[in-house]
């Protein structure tokens, strides 16, 4: 199983620049840091319905990922699927329940709700699904309902200039939906679309769990991404040592 993205370039660290003001700062020396920690990641992810190019930080709404592969298995869903000029809806909405940053140990942790996450992507998928042979090209809309995230992240300190910057290295995100929707869109094939779907849909959960690992991956990739975003411009001290 292994998943191939292509969205943004390898960061570098670049001059400091403040954090936006409709962010909230907390200081990690107040004594109710985790709870500050907590309400101010809540209102920074719904902020995140525009890009902040100050920040290189693009717009989550939608999330624009220009290619993914992810591998296929030896369980029922042996199948490459090769996703292009993707657009996620719904990470915003993200519906925090815990997020804490260990600096000592150098770890961050989090966990929440996302009611919906939608992908529409075009896709080329070719191996066999359950009982059906896939061979075939289009749009595809992929629909995750009330999807339980844990994720456990890790960093490393780096100096310049007299300033700290976080760099994540590690991302283990678990995503547990209650629900997973598959539309795929035949260009040239309609009894395609018609014969794989309602397969899909019948047999979600089992098909969506043997390719889980993969998804769980491409989101670690978009998460690492975003926060190293951030911390590649805006430095320790002024996220967290003043307020």
């Amino acid at each position: 199983m292994r998943t191939v993205l292509t969205f943004l370039p390898l960061l570098v660290l670049s001059a400091g620049v403040k954090i936006p003001s409709n962010f909230h700062k907390c200081n990690r020396k107040s004594p109710d840091f985790k709870t500050c920690l907590l309400e101010s990641a809540r209102k920074g992810v719904r902020e995140l319905v525009r890009p902040y190019p100050e920040l290189t930080i693009p717009s989550l709404e939608p999330f624009e990922l220009t290619e993914a592969t992810i591998g296929g298995t030896e369980g029922p869903v042996n199948i490459q699927q090769k996703f292009k000029k993707c657009k996620f809806y719904g990470l915003p909405k993200l519906q925090l329940d815990e997020f804490e940053v260990n600096f000592e140990e150098k770890w961050g942790k989090l966990s929440g709700v996302f009611p919906e996450i939608q992908m529409l992507c075009d896709y080329e998928m070719k191996g066999q699904v359950l009982v059906v042979t896939v061979d075939g090209k289009g749009n595809s809309t992929i629909i995750l309902k009330n999807v339980k995230a844990r994720d456990v992240l890790s960093f490393d300190e780096m100096k310049k200039k007299g300033k700290t910057y976080l760099r994540f290295k590690t991302s283990a995100l678990k995503i547990d939906p209650e629900l997973v929707v598959f539309n795929f869109e035949s260009h040239v094939d309609k009894a395609f679309t018609n014969s794989l779907n309602p397969v899909l849909n019948d047999n979600w959960k089992e098909i969506f769990d043997d390719v889980k690992g993969s998804y769980e991956e491409m989101f670690d990739q978009i998460a690492l991404s975003v926060i190293n975003s951030f911390f590649n411009k805006v430095t320790l001290e002024e996220a967290f040592d003043s307020a």
